[in-house]
């Protein structure tokens, strides 16, 4: 019997757009004179924000600490604040829980996104773009496709960042109960297992199809025993290796309860992986091995571009004092001990030492309050996994 052709869906065209590592690669290593400014709003589901979001946007401006610009970065600093109260007021839509937006007027930077992911409300206008933060949200999360199967449908749906795109819908036919006995029955039933068994056949065909269009992290399997059972027996390895549970459920689960099974999965692995990470730099630390803890260890090693893997703790940072040539210390001095440079105040070293990882390549990982608390007792909040 000839099956059905997949159904590939669309995504709309107004879908507000998320970040990729594509996006994270670029601004990181945008640099402007002229300034970048950067903006984090949150917008809670209850709160008043959501009713007046351009209210939220000239807030956030308001907020700016710029007290040591000189005369034309000020100048610009208004230039973007302009461009971005008319766009709130006049082109602006909220779509999701949160908002990142990134912008150079005078160099043609203008990047928005809409998440359904909370962010830290976050305002600074500075030579390169705030992406501490992004880098953190786009290390929690992966993409997730979700497969609910039955025994005659299936039903492929995309998450990333609390955002589900259904993607796919394979339907077969599938015979129905027979009430013979005896040897037809038998007969029967082995038809319909056969049946069932072309049937994962082509999901699968499917999935493998989606890994090469639109690759994703981790595959999530729904449905009634007997079909999610009967397509977790043929998948192939690169389908396996994704596998991150299986549960008994419904072919038309909304996408709301679609998200919300994925927030659970991806809430456990996390903190699994988080807590795990921060075990293992604290163990090489305490031992001697490739890794630091603590500010003054961990920015020295930043420095001097032997970092590998930055490890932060969510909202722990501290002030400090950065040279412009890219080393940094905490102590009260006026000059750089490595290159005699003034040395400027640094607000916030969090951001500093993640850029500075950008920098000379290295990863940024950012572990939760709850899973680096070790961390925050040993070293303030800050650790990382050397290269030699």
């Amino acid at each position: 019997m000839a099956r059905r052709p997949v159904k590939r869906l669309q995504a709309p065209d107004e879908k507000p757009a998320v970040p990729i590592e594509r996006d994270m690669a670029r601004l990181a290593r945008f640099r402007s004179r002229e300034g970048v400014l950067s903006l984090y709003l949150d917008f809670a589901a209850a709160g008043g924000e959501r009713r007046q979001p351009a209210a939220a946007f000239v807030h956030a401006l308001k907020t700016l600490d710029t007290p040591n610009l000189a005369p034309k970065q000020r100048a610009r600093l208004r230039e973007e604040q302009a461009a971005v109260e008319d766009f709130a007021r006049n082109k602006f839509a909220l779509q999701g829980r949160s908002v990142i937006l990134f912008s150079s007027q005078r160099r043609g930077l203008w990047d928005l996104f809409q998440l359904q992911a909370p962010v830290r409300p976050l305002a600074r206008f500075a030579e390169r773009p705030a992406v501490a933060q992004l880098a953190s949200i786009l290390d929690e999360y992966e993409r997730y496709l979700v497969v609910l199967i039955d025994k005659e449908e299936a039903r492929l749906i995309s998450v990333y960042m609390g955002q589900a795109e259904p993607r796919a819908h394979i339907s077969d036919e599938y015979p129905g109960r027979n009430k013979r006995g005896g040897w037809a029955q038998a007969r029967y039933s082995h038809h319909r297992d056969a049946h069932l068994h072309r049937h994962v056949l082509h999901v699968t065909e499917a999935l493998l199809d989606e890994l090469r269009r639109q690759p994703f992290d981790k595959l999530l399997v729904g449905g009634p025993d007997e079909a999610r059972s009967a397509l977790m027996h043929v998948l192939p390895r690169p389908l396996r290796t994704r596998i991150a549970g299986s549960f008994l459920g419904e072919l038309f689960l909304s996408d709301a309860q679609v998200v919300e099974r994925v927030r659970g999965e991806e809430e456990k692995a996390e903190h699994e992986s988080q807590a795990s990470l921060v075990n293992d730099v604290l163990d090489a630390a305490g031992a001697g091995g490739l890794a630091t803890q603590g500010w003054e260890e961990t920015l020295q090693a930043l420095a001097e571009g032997r970092v590998h893997e930055l490890v932060l703790v969510e909202g722990r940072t501290r002030k400090g004092r950065a040279c412009t040539n890219g080393h940094a210390v905490i102590a009260s001095l006026r000059t750089c001990p490595f290159c005699a440079a003034p040395l400027e105040v640094v607000a916030d070293l969090a951001e500093w030492a993640a850029e500075r990882a950008f920098d000379t390549g290295a990863s940024v990982r950012t572990a939760s309050s709850t899973a680096g608390k070790a961390l925050v007792a040993r070293g303030g909040g800050v650790g990382a996994v050397l290269r030699y």
